[in-house]
């Protein structure tokens, strides 16, 4: 089987300091590769280039534009050289445009195009007029894969596409790379200079969607009682690419709270194992979590808010979940773990059972299974 990947045009398919649906199409792509596929990754770049990524071909298209009009340019360019590759599936990442560019700039190849995607809302949704040609253009894919049950609701809702229209896939975790490591955890805490203190962790964007600025309060909370705690984020402040400080770091800092800045996916695995607890406090737009997998994946107990795809990724036997957006509910959650450490290691063991339900290979097989199928309609 051959099959061509199509995502986003923001960041480079190859960087590595974040970035869910990128590292989804690597991680797909080289296990497809693995299994005999011919696999194709297109990549919005600089300058036309072809680069190897573990039996997946990478191939850069150069992209000179911004904005609506640099995911036009990257799709039309990778689409006109797709005709030459002449593929079984196009599956497209976050781009509800795909199925109806490829009828256009890839007329006459009779391959199947697939969706998956991690927000339910594609260029302004509603607030933009072309919102009608939107909700045909979902309708052209042959299959529609939203990373979540909570994400499948929403986007049925949002969109008036019946929910059995869609096939929930979920993202996935890479169990090589992320596994318990207490020599690493050890490490990662030497490097830092932390020594014996409780330690929380939070990585993705610093922003308030993320609710990065709640878990900062309630860690200043908890140091207010005398607690012996020491908070670390990791991630770009507001969207990946983005380097520098805001007023949530600065407040982490002023309570002797660590903020690493956007962190190389080498380095990930063991800022994870550091974690005495690992804390995602998103208030809105969560639609899967990808980083609760990988802490859980290296045995980190997990507490999360109690919202979108959260609760099917994060398991009762391994993690607490609070109310959105409430700093009491998820300070006296923080206070559960921390005064409870046979919870603590309970949690820890059932955590990294529960990851293996979203390893890559099982997420991939799933993927060749829709490849396989008719298409919904």
């Amino acid at each position: 089987m051959t099959i061509v990947h199509i995502g986003p045009p923001h960041l480079s398919i190859l960087y590595n300091l974040g970035g869910a649906t990128e590292r989804r199409m690597r991680e797909v792509a080289a296990r497809q590769a693995q299994q005999g596929s011919r696999v194709i990754v297109y990549s919005a770049e600089d300058q036309n280039r072809s680069t190897e990524y573990r039996g997946a071909e990478i191939r850069g298209v150069e992209c000179r534009r911004s904005g609506m009009l640099r995911a036009a340019e990257f799709m039309a360019k990778s689409l006109r050289d797709v005709k030459r590759v002449a593929p079984d599936v196009i599956h497209f990442h976050a781009l509800a445009e795909g199925a109806a560019f490829a009828k256009f700039f890839a007329r006459g190849i009779n391959a199947k195009t697939v969706l998956s995607f991690d927000y339910f809302i594609f260029r302004r949704g509603k607030q933009n007029p072309l919102f009608p040609l939107y909700q045909r253009a979902l309708q052209s894919f042959s299959s529609l894969l939203p990373v979540s049950d909570y994400c499948r609701r929403e986007s049925a809702a949002y969109w008036s596409i019946p929910e059995d229209r869609m096939q929930v896939l979920y993202n996935g975790v890479s169990l090589q790379q992320f596994h318990p490591d207490a020599a690493a955890a050890a490490g990662r805490r030497a490097a830092l200079g932390i020594g014996d203190e409780f330690v929380l962790v939070y990585v993705g964007r610093v922003c308030q969607q993320k609710g990065t600025d709640l878990l900062v309060d309630a860690y200043a909370k908890l140091r207010a009682e005398g607690r012996k705690i020491r908070l670390v984020i990791a991630g770009p402040i507001g969207q990946f690419g983005h380097e520098g400080s805001d007023e949530i770091t600065n407040k982490l800092k002023a309570n002797e709270g660590l903020y690493l800045g956007p962190v190389d996916e080498a380095v990930l695995p063991s800022v994870y194992n550091m974690a005495d607890v690992f804390v995602l406090p998103t208030r809105d737009n969560e639609m899967f979590g990808m980083a609760a997998i990988e802490a859980q994946a290296c045995g980190r107990p997990v507490v999360c808010s109690n919202h979108g795809g959260l609760p099917e990724v994060v398991d009762r036997s391994s993690g607490l979940l609070f109310r959105s957006g409430d700093l009491d509910d998820l300070t006296q959650q923080l206070r559960v773990l921390m005064d409870n450490s046979s919870m603590r290691q309970q949690f820890s063991e059932a955590a990294v059972t529960n990851a293996r339900r979203f390893a890559w290979e099982s997420i991939t097989k799933e993927l060749g299974d829709v490849y396989r199928a008719e298409p919904r309609h």
